[in-house]
């Protein structure tokens, strides 16, 4: 495997070493392209590329853990946000495998780790903390400045994690996680009281709410979405109650008074041991896949009859994407494992793999493709 490793440090890039992998450009290079990160075993975090053999196109160390990626329209470069509370995001020139360009959050912000762009290709839209009154921002920056931001709206809502473009090209559907943090404070969340996570749909060019729907529980934090070609969004949620209570862990909404469970079943959900970690959508609206950690499984299921096709048993199963030109879908985990599964096998478990040892993926995964933005199928914590 070749492989390419670039330490990044107080915003310089210094060598770590290029072993022997010659540049790489053009639109084939980056059709295929599996966008994630990942953490080593001795604390180092890193942003890669995977290509569909399982070959690294590029591995580069970063100082803050990164979590969901992104490709920019046109496929030559790609976003990678770190973890909340980080402050940075990553541009990676594609076609060299290099770090192109940081951005820094405005002051008293943080990054929750995800981002989508406007179709024009113009806007960058990030979730991020106001640290003085812990609400919402939606970060709004200008892609062709050099990601100059612009401003923000509000999230109307507590903790966004997850954010997404309708197809309208207008429409914003955020997840408001609803939990209270702060960064001198860890990953303690503060409010699990009070809390009030929602589902919220803002316009990106005044930032109005448009409107915003609950969950049936005020501790159902909605962390994760995925959007369908029909507009149909899917949730993911981390429920934060009591741990004998089983509610249901992933909702569908298109359009109704309040979101629809994609099942009841208490036994299904209780498989997740109430979290999950990400959520995708297949191109065709008709598939997805939720991801559980703590579960150790991959749920797959029926969107046109929110039901459970089948259940794959995934040891600290993080990220899952779809990749529309092969029409599989990819499944990263905590030890080190990508798996590709066809969209038509999901009920007979049919799969391979490639091992990458001394990896723990992230909890999200996006590929790159021809005709594909990254961003519009796929979506953790």
């Amino acid at each position: 495997m070749k492989r390419r490793q670039l330490l990044l440090g107080s915003g310089s890039v210094l060598a770590a070493g290029l072993l022997g992998m010659q540049q790489f450009a053009g639109q084939s290079a980056t059709s295929g392209l599996l966008l994630s990160a990942y953490t080593t075993p001795e604390g180092k975090h890193f942003i890669a590329g995977v290509g569909r053999n399982g070959e690294d196109v590029f591995a580069l160390e970063v100082p803050w853990r990164a979590h969901d990626s992104l490709a920019l329209p046109g496929n030559q470069q790609a976003l990678f946000f770190a973890r909340r509370p980080g402050t940075r995001a990553y541009v990676v020139d594609l076609n060299r495998g290099t770090l192109q360009h940081t951005i820094t959050s405005a002051p008293n912000r943080h990054f929750y780790g995800h981002g989508c762009v406007s179709v024009d290709g113009r806007h960058l839209f990030t979730t991020e903390n106001n640290i003085d009154n812990s609400s919402g921002c939606i970060g709004i920056y200008d892609i062709r400045s050099g990601f100059k931001r612009l401003g923000e709206w509000h999230s109307h809502g507590i903790g966004p994690h997850q954010l997404a473009l309708l197809n309208d090209g207008r429409t914003l559907a955020v997840a408001n996680g609803g939990i209270q943090t702060h960064p001198e404070r860890g990953r303690d969340k503060l409010n699990l009281d009070t809390m009030q996570p929602s589902l919220a749909y803002v316009d990106s060019e005044s930032g109005t709410l448009i409107d915003a729907f609950l969950p049936p529980h005020h501790q159902q934090s909605i962390r994760h979405l995925a959007v369908a070609p029909d507009d149909s969004v899917v949730v993911a949620v981390q429920f934060q109650g009591d741990p004998d209570t089983l509610l249901p862990l992933a909702y569908q909404h298109a359009g109704e008074q309040q979101l629809q469970p994609l099942a009841e079943d208490e036994m299904i959900w209780q498989r997740h041991q109430q979290y999950t970690g990400s959520v995708c959508i297949s191109d065709d609206g008709h598939r997805a896949l939720l991801s559980s950690p703590r579960g150790g499984i991959v749920s797959a299921w029926d969107l046109r009859e929110r039901k459970l096709l089948s259940i794959i048993k995934q040891r600290d199963g993080a990220g899952v994407a779809f990749d529309p030109n092969s029409r599989e879908f990819a499944l990263s985990n905590g030890q080190g494992q990508i798996t590709s599964v066809g969209a038509a096998d999901l009920m007979q478990n049919r799969q391979h793999s490639h091992y990458f040892a001394g990896r723990r993926w992230d909890n999200h995964m996006n590929y790159v493709s021809e005709n594909h933005s990254s961003q519009n199928h796929s979506s953790q914590t």
